[in-house]
C-alpha cells in the first residue's frame, strides 16, 4: 500500500493527528503493504485513538491484535457456512 493510501485511510477515518504521526512510519513499516484495506479501515472504526499519544509500535500491535482475530472470525464463518 502506497504511503498516500495510507494518509487517506487516516484521514477518511477521522484520525487527522494519527496520520500527521503515524501514517509515513507506518508505510515505512511495510506491514500494511499486502493488507485488505477494508480490514484496515474495520481497524481504524474499531479503535479509539482520540487524545492518546500513541507510539507507532503500540499502534501496530493493536492492529495485529485485530487481524489475527478477524483472520480466526473469518475462518469461523467459513466453518459454519
Amino acid at each position: 500500500m502506497e504511503r498516500e493510501q495510507i494518509e487517506e485511510l487516516f484521514e477518511e477515518s477521522g484520525y487527522h493527528d494519527l496520520n500527521s504521526q503515524l501514517a509515513y512510519k507506518v508505510w515505512m513499516t511495510g506491514i500494511w503493504d499486502e493488507e485488505d484495506e477494508e480490514k484496515i479501515e474495520a481497524f481504524l472504526d474499531a479503535y479509539s485513538f482520540e487524545g492518546e499519544g500513541i507510539l507507532t509500535d503500540e499502534f501496530l500491535y493493536h492492529y495485529r491484535i485485530f487481524a489475527y482475530i478477524h483472520e480466526k472470525n473469518a475462518l469461523f464463518q467459513r466453518q459454519i457456512f
